[in-house]
């Protein structure tokens, strides 16, 4: 949360107003930051309520101790569903989320209304209608696995003379919409915020882009900011690998259009560019560990490299590898069988096993080759522009890791190398 001004909060979004920590009647922003700092050393330490309001009434004695408690229950409560949504987003056993209200005679009638509802967890109902929806709200979400729908789940209720009753609720999907609720003019009074505190990792409060700006750091900012939302985002590391492997890995009847375009050229190279793979992430941490960090996971080929491996000169000496074996290239970079690193150049080396014959195939990966002219590269290829529309580092780099050869090479010559510290086998065996 950013300490703010009421001025400043009123300005906010219904999502970005989850990530504000303001005080009514309060202007200094250097006393709301003391009150935020009060609040975490609450949840560090395990304070109780009265312990944290005795020590916010001695920075802020004009304040009345209703005044207080609302602040700091309404607070305490958007920070833990904040960390709650993200948790259930992130768990892949969760399909569904329920509204779970504390029913006394506290609890106001949006709240009555809604407890019980069932939506699947990414439904666009849960952006405005995620707890708390007002101040003071004690509502939370409960997750759902979907095997659980058509079960009964029970739950406490205290009725009007104040006595504690056992209640039942099947547990089935809703088809409750805002309109249906917004009927009800009480509702709409008490629906006081009307956000969702995910949402709000997704925006970036005007005060900070202003504050950036000042500081010359804008570019540093949303740098930063597309990386974590890339983790976010999507619900795992895992799954962002995934979405790397969309965007970067294309249908192998591309290669094989880009492969015959080639041949069909009379071997004479036209400066074209071809993504066909990415290094996964395992392999990318286990590059890092040798002091060389990959500017994308992206993998490319341009024709020049192509022609260059089924040139005459290898075939004369049993060193080319054959057509066939040029086609695998996708998926041998995108699901690596054994990758070898060499020391001496700095590249990745790719084994796997050759069609014909008793050698083994090898393709060379350049880390961080310099491109001349990579935009304009760019602009001639229609897949590289789509990777552009997610993948936007690349407009400012002209470093890729690129298929340098492709070759055929004897086992135990590769066997020789390690054993003199020239290789390193990262990933996979030579067996």
């Amino acid at each position: 949360m950013i300490p703010m001004t009421r001025k400043e909060f009123n300005k906010l979004s219904a999502h970005l107003k989850y990530r504000a920590f303001t005080i009514a009647k309060v202007s200094s922003v250097d006393l709301i930051n003391r009150v935020k700092d009060i609040y975490k050393k609450t949840l560090e330490k395990g304070k109780t309520i009265s312990e944290t309001l005795q020590e916010v009434k001695k920075l802020l004695p004009d304040l009345t101790a209703r005044h207080l408690e609302t602040h700091f229950r309404t607070n305490m409560m958007t920070s833990y569903n904040a960390g709650r949504i993200n948790e259930l987003k992130n768990n892949p056993a969760v399909h569904y989320l329920m509204y779970n209200a504390i029913l006394d005679n506290r609890t106001t009638k949006l709240c009555k209304t809604l407890h019980g509802t069932v939506k699947p967890k990414d439904d666009r109902f849960w952006d405005k209608f995620y707890p708390p929806c007002h101040y003071n709200c004690r509502s939370s979400v409960y997750p759902i696995h979907k095997s659980e729908l058509g079960e009964e789940l029970t739950y406490t209720e205290q009725n009007d003379k104040g006595k504690i009753e056992l209640k039942k609720i099947k547990i089935k999907p809703s088809n409750i919409t805002e309109e249906d609720l917004y009927k009800d003019p009480q509702i709409v009074l008490e629906h006081q915020f009307r956000g969702n505190p995910e949402k709000a990792i997704y925006e970036i409060p005007d005060s900070l882009i202003d504050r950036a700006i000042k500081y010359r750091i804008l570019e540093d900012l949303i740098k930063t900011a597309k990386n974590y939302f890339c983790k976010i985002k999507l619900s795992t590391e895992d799954e962002c690998e995934e979405e790397l492997k969309r965007i970067f890995v294309k249908p192998k009847e591309s290669f094989k259009e880009f492969v015959e375009e080639v041949i069909s050229s009379n071997f004479k190279p036209k400066g074209r560019l071809k993504p066909i793979g990415w290094i996964p992430k395992n392999l990318r941490e286990l590059i890092k560990q040798k002091g060389l960090e990959p500017k994308t996971p992206l993998i490319v080929i341009n024709d020049k490299r192509i022609i260059h491996s089924i040139r005459d000169a290898k075939s004369k000496r049993d060193a080319s590898i054959s057509l066939e074996e040029i086609l695998q290239l996708p998926d041998i970079l995108n699901n690596p069988r054994t990758v070898i690193f060499d020391k001496i150049h700095e590249n990745l080396l790719y084994i796997y096993p050759s069609i014909k014959g008793d050698k083994t195939n090898k393709i060379v990966v350049e880390i961080n080759y310099k491109l001349k002219k990579f935009k304009k590269l760019i602009d001639k290829e229609p897949e590289l522009k789509e990777i552009l529309e997610v993948y936007k580092d690349l407009e400012k780099i002209n470093e890729v890791n690129i298929v340098l050869t492709m070759g055929k090479v004897s086992i135990h010559q590769i066997r020789k190398h390690i054993k003199d510290d020239e290789y390193i086998l990262l990933i996979g065996n030579l067996d």
